[in-house]
């Protein structure tokens, strides 16, 4: 058994509001043998799920990771490199009941083909799909980015990678195909939180990355004594976070 097979059951307790659960099972487990040190966990449960679930603290954690790298300006759009691409990182999909179970993407794929449609319209750069096929899925997530592209945004054609699972994989498996249709430089689209942890593998392999920032996670409202109470869409934001932190901190380690 390999770490990426265990990886889905070990990933649920490193986030809230598993790291929660786990930190206030450990505190009664040790309630009646060592009664201290087991308050000081059901405590340190209680403290932790309250910071990650207040918007004061999880969107300026989140902040961290999305100001990493600026927005693209229409500017630097007419700069444009002489060889390059708009690659697009897959975001996930799912079913569409309403539309018949079709498989379709996700919120976060479709606003990542929106933007890079977007750029595209701008810029004439070819484009670059990326995304593998989930065990049991007819269609790879680049497959459905491609049918995204032509029923919703009229464009017919792009470049497609669809052997990866992982933003590693991606990485991997578009080295090559860059190489090989002589793409020196590439416009990354993904959501801001994420970008981070994409250009630091994309550069990794060698790739030379102008990133293409999208899909921020704001919080709309002055910073009251409201922000400091617990909110769902906070804790959201808080698990997404420390998920990219996890990612940067595993791809430094091993990469």
């Amino acid at each position: 058994m390999t770490f990426l097979t265990i990886l889905p059951y070990l990933r649920p307790w490193l986030m809230p509001p598993g790291i929660n659960i786990l930190l206030a099972l450990i505190g009664f487990s040790l309630y009646f043998y060592r009664r201290q040190l087991g308050k000081i966990f059901l405590f340190l449960s209680f403290i932790s799920l309250w910071l990650c679930s207040a918007p004061i603290f999880s969107y300026h954690l989140l902040e961290i990771l999305q100001n990493k790298y600026p927005t693209l300006t229409l500017n630097s759009l007419a700069q444009l490199p002489a060889h390059g691409a708009i690659v697009i990182l897959g975001g996930g999909n799912l079913i569409s009941v309403e539309l018949g179970n079709k498989p379709s993407l996700s919120d976060t794929s479709f606003n990542r083909v929106r933007y890079a449609a977007f750029l595209y319209h701008k810029t004439k750069l070819p484009l670059i799909v990326s995304g593998g096929r989930e065990p049991g899925a007819r269609h790879s997530e680049a497959e459905l980015m491609l049918q995204t592209l032509r029923e919703s945004f009229h464009i017919t054609t792009a470049i497609q990678e669809d052997q990866s699972h992982n933003t590693a994989d991606e990485s991997k498996f578009l080295a090559p195909l860059l190489k090989q249709q002589g793409f020196d430089v590439v416009y990354l689209v993904t959501n801001a939180w994420h970008m981070p942890r994409s250009v630091y593998i994309f550069q990794k392999e060698g790739i030379r990355v102008i990133p293409a920032p999208m899909g921020y996670q704001v919080y709309d409202h002055p910073y009251t004594l409201l922000s400091f109470l617990p909110d769902m869409h906070a804790l959201a934001a808080t698990s997404i976070a420390i998920h990219e932190f996890i990612g940067l901190i595993w791809y430094h380690l091993r990469y």
